[in-house]
């Protein structure tokens, strides 16, 4: 069965110049989604900085899209993608500090290798990965062999930071 990543009930869409990425810990269930309000801005995982207020769209996908193994259980996936311009962003949320780098990384690295064997990845001018963690907003020199992992497994290079540059 095909995976339709760009599911329109999934999709919510932006032009502002700020906005954040959030995922509600307590909303068990849910999906992922924008929030525009900079004033109430502690809910933000991911802070995508849009200067040139590109239209943005992001697509949630996990608790919206249904991937699944073989067996037919739930395959773990990333919290959504932002499609912009012929791009894509690929973003994982996480908010913690223990093992979620490893975690994350797995997450990305599932959804974009299913993503490649549905949709034809070489059509889109630009393809990123972004490991967002409000607790720890910058990579690390410690992360470095998660991110050779994530380049060998899916041949794109992984950005931990929580800051989301379109460009």
């Amino acid at each position: 069965m095909r995976v339709n990543f760009f599911e329109e009930r999934c999709k919510s869409e932006s032009n502002s110049r700020y906005f954040g990425i959030c995922d509600d810990p307590e909303a068990t269930g849910t999906p992922a989604y924008l929030d525009e309000d900079e004033l109430n801005n502690q809910n933000w995982i991911g802070k995508v900085s849009n200067s040139s207020s590109e239209a943005i769209e992001f697509f949630a996908i996990d608790n919206c899209v249904k991937l699944l193994r073989p067996g037919g259980e739930i395959q773990n996936r990333c919290d959504g993608l932002l499609k912009f311009d012929n791009k894509l962003i690929f973003v994982e949320l996480k908010s913690g500090k223990h093992g979620w780098l490893g975690k994350g990384r797995k997450q990305l690295t599932q959804t974009i290798n299913r993503f490649k064997e549905e949709h034809n990845i070489s059509s889109f001018n630009k393809v990123k990965a972004y490991l967002c963690n409000n607790m720890r907003p910058r990579a690390s020199p410690n992360h470095k062999i998660e991110i050779q992992k994530f380049k060998d497994e899916t041949g794109l290079i992984l950005q931990v930071k929580q800051e989301i540059l379109i460009t």
